[in-house]
């Protein structure tokens, strides 16, 4: 194994070492761990093996380098001759002590061998590629991110059977409910994140939700030295994304400061095939039309700065996060209606605080945020809009979206606390709990709105609040010299709202209403490790869900709110396999089987509005299997499909009896394959790349068992009903490449997305854009 390590200066006392480690057979290595002895400071390796450290002057520098399979060598390199090539071999260790594989892995890959089942989702690799977030989760096994629309549009990730708020939202491991619509998997940049952490099922104690199908976690960039980050992305319909990094640390390392940006806009102006209804003379007809009125724009800037290091406290970081949301509304919950001028925004700053220690055995992580976040929904035309973009003046009407208009004005007060606090018993066991307490109410008015037909009150105006504290408890423990791990979780949950509920119209429903609901669950998650790449892994949960916020209280726009939701409770049980050889291929499998009371579903009302409601009993069972494959050095494949099969029972409707899950896709697939091509005219790097996404055709509405396709497990054939009920089989791909010209801080992207045009419906059977280019270009300055 080879490391050379050339030396320039990189600010006055401070110094940047390069390098590259290899094995015995000239191989790059990925994920390799580099470190500086003595000094907190460590990298991994990229894709072609290398790596760069920023260190102080010293006498001399111990390099260490170690990854999985070769044993750890170290070698003193003197601050003279550090310019000088340096060459370590590692020899091959094929009986080499967990510890030291574990310290091998990368954070991400580290993140895919735990107990708790975690599909990992690494965004530093395809951060060149004009790609979103949602485009990446979509590519893997078993999640898919239901989109209503173009960008901005809302992003309902499905998981397992369970969806939306079931599956919980996370930070860097602090739910992100805080954040409002400012921060979420549907806008923030690939650029901005390490990796996403998809946990299904049961969730760490360190995250300890109350999510019931399991958790995303966006882990945003490690902190470099110095660096700055900028890249922008050009595209169809009037599309622009940008996005800016930057981060600066002294040269003691005890105070750093930064700031993370990001823009999103789009005119969102693509066809599609709707029913169109001639004002005259009522007739209707099937039309292509352009959409009009969807531009989308998005504006989020956080600025941060601390102190680390110190004997008091390992980070004290705190921040300040500032976004608005500009949104023109074509559309409510489905294409039935357009509108023409209706507009909601949205914004907000946000404080945070946030405070890591570790006191030998204990650790304490604590979070603090206060926000308070408005929403606004402006509809005040006297008329309504066709999908031609043509004006019909109606003098009785005061708004298009509802006869009387909107002008409302809401604002959701958010505290929130989490603490984090784990204690090592020994060695081989670990203790932690996890607290997290959440104060929201809302307040707000709409002189056009909705008012309560007694009183006359303005419904907005009605106290509405809504406290919720999650305790867990977990212990950790290895056994076996670390072949066998267990993970045991306890949790409390607790929460009350207080308020009067209304119907879509304004009418009361009860008087004045506290109510309060609390419950106990438990989840044991166990892994076996029959070799460092090969185990099993099981987990089962008794788990509660409590209603979150928005599904109580409504968005403020066309999710309307129900204080009447109970909270969902699921036995969960999840089991699989994961093999994989180094530089060759991965292969997992995993089954789950989920029965649910009182399942929270998001339906859509009148046409326009959704709201969410329980649905009593459902259960099922899915699989989903995940392969990657290494070909050669420069060629790799990979490929995952979901089957999943949740229906209702014990409805007492014959009908009803045994039916799918409503507006839920139970089969899907990808396939991609990744070319690396080096020494392109000189130092140049091309990537190319392919990507197919099929989905089964599945059913906006309930349908009778009797009803669906012949064909095995429903794969194939076509149901019996009529075809606006059927969300169709759809097939994309997507093809492109980047390029970095002569090294990795330039970096050119171009991609073609859905490149055969095919009409894409998603949620509620809602249209998504066709085919459409992309270009993006990104530097990096370290």
């Amino acid at each position: 194994m080879t490391l050379v390590l050339p030396l320039t200066i990189y600010a006055q006392d401070t110094y940047k070492i390069k390098g590259i480690i290899k094995d015995n057979r000239g191989e790059p290595l990925i994920g390799a761990s580099v470190a500086i002895d003595g000094m907190d400071l460590h990298e991994i390796t990229n894709e072609k093996g290398q790596f760069t450290l920023a260190v102080p002057r010293r006498n001399s520098y111990a390099v260490s380098a170690q990854h999985i399979g070769f044993k750890r060598v170290t070698r003193t390199v003197p601050f003279a001759h550090i310019g000088d090539p340096v060459t370590l071999v590692l020899p091959d260790d094929q009986t080499q002590l967990s510890e030291v594989q574990v310290t091998g892995r990368s954070e991400t890959q580290e993140a895919r061998l735990q107990p708790i089942k975690a599909e990992v989702i690494n965004t530093k690799a395809v951060q060149e590629q004009p790609s979103t977030l949602v485009e990446l989760m979509n590519r893997s096994a078993g999640i898919r991110i239901r989109q209503t629309g173009g960008l901005g549009s809302n992003a309902g990730l499905m998981m397992n059977g369970f969806q939306d708020r079931a599956i919980k939202n996370f930070k860097d491991g602090i739910p992100m409910d805080y954040l409002g619509a400012g921060y979420n998997i549907a806008l923030v940049p690939v650029n901005m994140l390490e990796r996403v952490e998809v946990y299904k099922g049961v969730l760490p104690t360190s995250l300890g939700a109350d999510a019931l199908g399991g958790a995303v976690n966006l882990v945003t960039k490690k902190s470099l030295y110095r660096y700055a980050e900028a890249s922008w992305e050009m595209a169809s319909f009037n599309t622009h994304r940008a996005s800016l990094n930057g981060l600066y640390t002294d040269t003691t390392r005890h105070f750093f400061i930064g700031a993370d940006a990001f823009l999103n806009r789009s005119d969102n102006n693509y066809k599609v095939d709707v029913t169109v209804t001639d004002h005259e003379t009522a007739a209707r007809s099937e039309a292509q039309v352009r959409l009009f009125h969807n531009q989308f724009t998005n504006y989020y800037a956080e600025a941060y700065g601390g102190l680390t290091g110190l004997r008091w406290a390992d980070e004290l970081r705190v921040g300040v996060t500032w976004f608005r949301i500009n949104r023109q509304n074509q559309y409510g919950s489905s294409m039935s209606q357009p509108f023409g001028a209706a507009v909601s925004r949205q914004y907000s700053v946000i404080p945070t605080l946030r405070y890591r220690k570790t006191f030998n055995r204990l650790s304490l992580d604590q979070f603090l945020t206060v926000s308070d976040i408005h929403t606004q929904q402006v509809d005040t035309v006297r008329g309504t809009y066709d999908w031609f973009g043509n004006f019909i003046p109606s003098p009785s009407r005061m708004g298009e979206v509802s006869a009387n208009g909107s002008l409302s004005d809401i604002t959701f007060s958010y505290f929130t606390s989490r603490t984090n606090i784990g204690y090592h018993l020994d060695d081989a066991h670990k203790l932690e709990v996890n607290v997290v307490s959440t104060n929201i109410s809302r307040d707000g008015h709409d002189p056009r709105g909705l008012k309560m037909p007694e009183t006359g009150q303005d419904i907005l105006s009605l106290p509405a609040k809504y406290y919720k504290f999650v305790g867990a408890a977990g212990l950790q423990s290895v056994f076996m010299n670390e072949k066998l791990t267990n993970n045991l979780i306890g949790k409390f949950y607790y929460y009350n709202t207080s308020t009067i509920n209304v119907d879509v119209w304004g009418t009361a429903l009860g008087e004045h209403r506290f109510v309060s609901n609390s419950n106990f669950g438990i989840a044991e998650a166990l892994k076996f490790a029959l070799t460092p790449g090969t185990f099993f892994r099981v987990s089962a949960e008794a788990a509660t869900r409590l209603p979150e916020q928005d599904e109580m209280f409504g968005d403020g726009n066309f999710h309307r709110s129900n204080f009447l939701l109970k909270p969902e409770k699921s036995i969960n049980i999840n089991a699989g396999f994961r093999t994989e050889k180094r530089n060759a291929y991965n292969l997992e499998i995993n089954t789950f089987y989920r029965i649910t009371r009182d399942l929270i579903i998001k339906v859509p009302v009148d046409f326009i509005f959704t709201q969410n409601k329980n649905v009593s009993d459902v259960k099922g069972l899915g699989v989903e299997a995940d392969l990657n494959v290494n070909f050669t050095r420069w060629l790799r494949a990979n490929g995952n499909f979901t089957y999943q099969d949740f229906r209702l029972f014990d409805t007492g409707n014959q009908l009803l009896e045994k039916a799918r899950l409503r507006n839920t896709p139970y089969f899907f697939a990808n396939l991609g394959a990744n070319a690396s091509l080096d020494h392109i005219a000189g130092n140049g790097k091309l990537q190319l790349y392919y990507y197919f996404t099929f989905v089964r055709e599945y059913y906006l509405d309930y349908i009778p068992k009797s009803q669906e396709p012949d064909g095995f497990l429903g794969l194939w054939g076509k149901a019996r009903l009529d075809a606006p009920n059927i969300v169709p089989s759809q097939a994309l791909h997507s093809v492109g490449f980047t390029y970095n010209p002569v090294n990795e801080r330039l970096a050119f992207g171009f991609q073609a997305k859905n490149i055969f045009n095919t009409n894409v419906y998603d949620n509620f059977r809602i249209q998504n854009a066709g085919r459409s280019f992309h270009i993006k270009v990104n530097y990096t300055l370290r």
